[in-house]
């Protein structure tokens, strides 16, 4: 038996974001997004297919696509890391603050909101098509996915021989951000 885990986070700083959840079509077809089923598919491959089901979820559920932020790709590539360091699958693993990965990279600057989506799942139920379809049936996660004030998008994929007491595990972590007044690093 297979097993898969998910779990969203959001932190509003400029106030409660707005939110569309419509999902109805919002999976992509398989030959959207290349990667997205394929768990033997280079790394970049697979992140890129992720990036590809959210951004293609959004446009179809009436949002706007999301733009690239190595900020938060950093900050998520830390949350994957500290969750398979710590063995803690939480939007606060080692005990850590759920902030403290977006302070790090620098994304606070100004003021802003984020939001972060948790998936593992073990072989093939560890493909971004599979955590993709799992966040869209789960109503706090079509919220993180949909909220209409999102502007920037960082993902991140571990794969791990064992993780969380299961074999084959794949880790992925998105993050979605809203920053306003930006103000310029000392």
């Amino acid at each position: 038996m297979q097993f898969l885990g998910v779990v969203a986070a959001a932190l509003a700083l400029s106030g409660a974001p707005a939110v569309h959840t419509a999902s109805t079509g919002a999976l992509a077809p398989r030959s959207a997004c290349r990667g997205q089923s394929a768990p033997a598919a280079p790394p970049a491959v697979q992140l890129h297919a992720l990036r590809c089901l959210i951004n293609w979820a959004r446009r179809h559920g009436g949002e706007g696509a999301l733009r690239r932020s190595g900020e938060l790709d950093r900050s998520a590539a830390m949350r994957a890391g500290d969750i398979r360091r710590c063995q803690d699958f939480s939007h606060t693993p080692c005990g850590q603050p759920f902030i403290a990965v977006f302070e790090v990279v620098g994304y606070f600057t100004g003021t802003a909101s984020v939001g972060e989506n948790l998936a593992w799942g073990q072989g093939s139920l560890g493909t971004a098509r599979s955590a993709m379809r799992n966040w869209l049936a789960s109503p706090a996660h079509r919220q993180i996915l949909f909220t209409s004030s999102w502007q920037d998008l960082g993902v991140a994929r571990v794969h791990a021989s064992s993780l969380f007491g299961y074999a084959n595990v794949t880790l992925w972590v998105a993050q979605f951000g809203h920053r306003i007044g930006l103000q310029p690093m000392p």
